[in-house]
């Protein structure tokens, strides 16, 4: 047998595409590809998602000048822009890799309606940014709650019932992750329906600070990371069951 060919069946992985001697030549798992954007997508959603809470810990302080408090709210904004990205593209990422392991059959059509919505939904949170403040904008955040609702509710509804019933998945683990991605749409709905303390801030003005307003964006900003903290302990549950899969 030829001695690259022989050196090349002992390298671990997708090494093992590269024969030695033989330039140019590789062949790359194209699954360990989309885990590898799977985990980079996941490290900048919580990442970003982090950022966010140590903002909204700094903006509720009354003791900094509302010039410093509005430069965080605005720097929020666009950090907010990550995790969101980041999470839109999850949902057709995580379609590759279940159809690459062969979890459920996911044909070419649902694929490309998991890409389209995918891509949609990011072009939707840039288009808030580029809106903010006008009536297109309002409409934009009306039709991402309802988006967030109606997911959330179907992935609800597919991991349930899979977890009692053993269908559509069979997998209880991939059944369990489905359930809590799902509940994940539901508390990042939760979250962009009471996150108001950026905008009580704003509102407040340089000069228009007073006790009872403070008091008022302290329980919002407390409620708010009451909510980020469970959307965390949802994540890190889901990675759980993706990396470990404990349940069969």
């Amino acid at each position: 047998m030829h001695e690259g060919a022989i050196a090349a069946r002992t390298l671990p992985g997708w090494f093992a595409g590269f024969e030695p001697g033989h330039v140019g030549v590789a062949s790359l798992d194209t699954h360990l590809l989309w885990a590898y954007v799977h985990i980079v997508l996941f490290v900048y959603w919580l990442g970003a998602d982090v950022g966010l809470y140590l903002v909204m810990i700094f903006a509720r302080n009354p003791s900094l000048s509302f010039e410093t408090r509005a430069t965080l709210i605005r720097l929020a904004f666009y950090i907010d822009l990550f995790p969101r990205v980041c999470f839109a593209l999850i949902l057709p990422v995580g379609m590759q890799l279940v159809r690459g392991t062969g979890l459920y059959p996911v044909s070419g059509r649902l694929l490309a309606l998991a890409w389209t919505a995918g891509v949609l939904w990011s072009v939707l949170h840039l288009a808030l940014i580029r809106f903010k403040g006008t009536n297109i904008a309002r409409r934009l955040r009306l039709i991402n709650q309802v988006y967030e609702l109606l997911m959330g509710g179907f992935f609800i509804s597919v991991g349930f019932a899979s977890l009692t019933t053993g269908a559509p998945i069979g997998v209880e683990w991939f059944a369990a992750k489905l359930l809590l991605f799902g509940l994940i749409f539901w508390v990042i709905l939760g979250i962009d329906v009471v996150f108001q303390p950026f905008s009580m801030i704003l509102r407040m003005g340089p000069g228009g600070s007073t006790v009872e307003k403070e008091r008022a964006v302290t329980r919002a900003t407390n409620i708010t990371m009451a909510w980020a903290i469970l959307l965390y302990v949802l994540v890190l549950a889901v990675a759980f069951l993706g990396k470990l899969k404990p349940l069969w």
